[in-house]
């Protein structure tokens, strides 16, 4: 008897499962802001691709600095930044994100983890989260700058440690517009999560886009398609 493969299920964190988008936003400039750039464009939308890697590369180009840029000290100096903010500024998982975590898991599904936040920060955020998840099936810019890559990266992970051949279904789950425009690079199914404003925006890009206003909804989406006994 044929075994079905176990799906795989894709989360962006901030916005997605924790309550950080801000916290991150403030953080992050405040480390780039330390290198002088001449001429620091902060609508982080506009770059080429949206990862904390991909934009301090962009913003270092635009500068005309010479060299490689120097990821290793963005990633110190964005560590004490955010740990500063993240230990004045109460913050919180999205509601039902542990809850969903868990329903995921017991579902047969293979929970991975896609940020374009450096790794640091990533491994706060999903603190927050009172279900644990797995650290060996989380990509972040700290080691990847592209959002299809940090997204195929963590579907990579989750194939080899569980032994999951590739064609098997991958969901995607996301509130930006970068989570979806990767989805669709990378011929993933989407799930949307957010209020109707966000909803709007994601339906301009792709008007039959599945989108949620709390994460109970997607525990119920997912749970009714599980396959796996």
């Amino acid at each position: 008897m044929n075994i079905p493969a176990r799906p795989i299920v894709v989360f962006d964190i901030d916005g997605t499962l924790t309550d950080t988008v801000v916290l991150h936003q403030r953080a992050f400039e405040a480390a780039l802001r330390t290198f002088n750039f001449p001429r620091l464009r902060t609508a982080w939308g506009n770059y080429r691709h949206h990862s904390d890697s991909a934009i301090f590369r962009e913003a270092w180009d635009e500068a005309g600095f010479e060299g490689e840029p120097p990821l290793h000290m963005l990633e110190e100096r964005y560590r004490s930044e955010f740990d500063v903010l993240c230990d004045a500024t109460p913050c919180d998982e999205i509601a039902g994100a542990s809850q969903l975590l868990a329903d995921v898991e017991q579902a047969g599904w293979i929970a991975a983890f896609a940020t374009g936040s450096l790794r640091h920060g990533a491994h706060r955020k999903m603190a927050l989260l009172s279900h644990p998840f797995d650290h060996d099936l989380l990509a972040t810019a700290s080691e990847h700058e592209t959002r299809e890559e940090i997204v195929q990266a963590a579907i990579d992970k989750a194939r080899a440690k569980h032994g999951v051949p590739s064609g098997g279904r991958v969901v995607s789950i996301g509130d930006g517009v970068w989570d979806l425009l990767t989805a669709r690079a990378l011929e993933l199914e989407f799930v949307g999560v957010g209020d109707e404003a966000r909803a709007r925006q994601l339906r301009e890009i792709d008007a039959s886009v599945a989108v949620h206003g709390d994460l109970v909804d997607v525990g119920r989406l997912l749970g009714c398609v599980a396959s796996v006994p």
